[in-house]
């Protein structure tokens, strides 16, 4: 059983070889693999997340497609 309902790639501003993962699970509640969002409680949606909500992101599915098409 999946534990997310979807999941975004969002690459960071500040480093090309850096990529953060966004999560929306089951419940509707996202995530991302940032430090800003793991290491703040309680949780406010970081810049990543805002970015995948405004439709600015790939699917993690997508990402995974271009790399290996090479884009």
């Amino acid at each position: 059983m999946p534990q997310y309902k979807q999941q975004w790639v969002v690459p960071s501003e500040s480093n090309p070889d850096r990529d953060y993962i966004v999560s929306l699970d089951l419940s509707g509640n996202y995530s991302c693999s940032c430090r800003g969002w793991t290491s703040h409680v309680p949780r406010r949606d970081c810049k990543h997340i805002t970015y995948v909500r405004c439709g600015g992101a790939t699917t993690k599915e997508e990402a995974v497609f271009n790399r290996l098409v090479g884009r």
